[in-house]
């Protein structure tokens, strides 16, 4: 039987920070699960963690940096930071607004509803995270519901799939950056598999959204700039044609600077770098917060070795075999995501016992970490509390229980992912 000993820390952790939403949610306190960040919470579970880890101070602190500074953890947090960096910098120079403005105007009026589902989905993608984009969408998508006749419902919502269909495929996505580097995954292979399904998911989503749209509906946008909506593009090509992520996003950063200078000379090298600077502020508390979870791993190292083997052997007993085991990675990030309703920090907690498990039963790196990304970002999608949910309700001035079952997206794609892991046979060689 599995010892839950070691789980106590975890378990704490996620009493601290769901305790206390649910404790300001009943003060009628907005971002209620917000209030404490992640990083106060789970510094007593560290406390705990080191107390229950068995051995002198000297091991306990050994097993506490082993965590810390595991590979996967450091560059992890490199990643991060330079994935802020090129997100604050493009923002800077006007990449943002000029992205969103030309995707609404390639959209007919008359696909309104496809349009914001789109222009969100692409934002979103290029970079990468779905707050920023339903940050930036949001007040345009509940002016313009009003003016087409639409339901601001409807048309929030559909920003909130959109963001998170870009937000679990972009390659600077917190997400996508946590799931490939937990199971230590070629990341192109990972965006193959998760391209298939979210193509799928969407393209079922669309007639959805079509069906709501209103007869007569007609936009207003304003200009864009092709120029400052290049950076995203080149950042996606070099994904595409596989150059290492490092390489890919800092020559992103570069040749954001340079169309910044271009479109505006005021944005010169210390603009750049002060936007840069900016962007390092942005991600210190994921960055931190990952470098925590890792030392708390390190302590809890044997525990989840005994969670793996005892998963394990109850799927044999099952004989549900890789299928089974795919469905209880799914299973075990989303449960996470439910408790912490925060995808990211759901995937670290998770992605040493999915990575086990995927290792015992031989399913490809990639597939266990598509899985962690894609069930994260569904559920992040679709609970009330969560942070996309509830900045999406605030921006609109509507409640996120009204929001929720309009997120079509996120409920398709849930529904297409354990239906592609039910039929769809594993490729051991995928062609990347």
């Amino acid at each position: 039987m599995v010892c839950l000993v070691h789980f106590i820390p975890v378990l704490l952790f996620i009493l601290l920070f769901v305790g206390s939403g649910i404790y300001f949610s009943s003060n009628n306190i907005a971002n209620a699960f917000y209030q404490i960040s992640p990083l106060t919470a789970i510094i007593p579970s560290i406390a705990l963690g080191w107390i229950l880890h068995k051995g002198s101070t000297k091991e306990r602190m050994d097993a506490f940096l082993d965590g810390v500074r595991h590979r996967d953890i450091i560059t992890m947090c490199i990643i991060f930071l330079l994935a802020g960096a090129f997100s604050e910098t493009t923002k800077a120079i006007g990449s943002v607004d000029a992205t969103v403005n030309l995707a609404l105007t390639l959209i007919p009026s008359q696909f309104f509803l496809i349009g914001i589902f789109i222009s969100a989905a692409f934002i979103s993608m290029a970079i990468g995270t779905s707050m920023g984009t339903i940050a930036t969408i949001t007040p345009i998508a509940a002016a313009l519901s009003a003016q087409a006749g639409s339901s601001t419902i409807l048309g929030v919502a559909t920003v909130v799939g959109g963001a998170m269909f870009g937000d679990n495929l972009s390659i600077i996505s917190d997400t996508t950056i946590a799931a490939v580097m937990s199971q230590e995954a070629d990341m192109k292979a990972k965006l193959k598999i998760n391209a298939k399904i979210a193509l799928i998911a969407s393209m079922l989503t669309l007639p959805l959204l079509f069906l709501h749209t209103c007869k007569g509906s007609f936009v207003v946008t304003g200009e864009y700039s092709l120029l400052l909506v290049s950076p995203y593009v080149v950042l996606i090509l070099l994904a595409i044609f596989g150059v290492n992520i490092f390489i890919s996003l800092v020559a992103s950063i570069a040749y954001a600077g340079i169309v910044g200078f271009i479109n505006d000379n005021h944005h010169d090298l210390l603009f750049l770098s002060n936007n840069i600077t900016a962007g390092f502020t942005s991600m210190h508390e994921i960055m931190l917060l990952s470098l925590m979870v890792g030392g708390l791993s390190g302590l809890a190292s044997k525990g989840a070795k005994e969670l793996t083997n005892y998963l394990s052997s109850w799927i044999a007993k099952l004989q549900g075999g890789s299928k089974m085991a795919q469905l209880f990675i799914a299973k075990i990030v989303s449960v996470f995501d439910l408790l912490l309703a925060n995808n990211t920090i759901a995937i670290i907690f998770s992605g040493e016992t999915a990575r086990n498990i995927a290792k015992k039963h031989h399913i490809p790196a990639h597939y266990s970490a598509a899985w962690l990304d894609i069930f994260s970002c569904v559920f992040q999608g679709i609970i009330p509390y969560g942070a996309q949910i509830l900045l999406a309700s605030a921006i609109a001035g509507v409640s996120p229980l009204a929001i929720t079952p309009h997120v079509y997206y996120c409920y398709i794609l849930g529904i297409v992912a354990v239906l592609y892991i039910m039929f769809i046979k594993i490729e051991r060689n995928p062609k990347l």
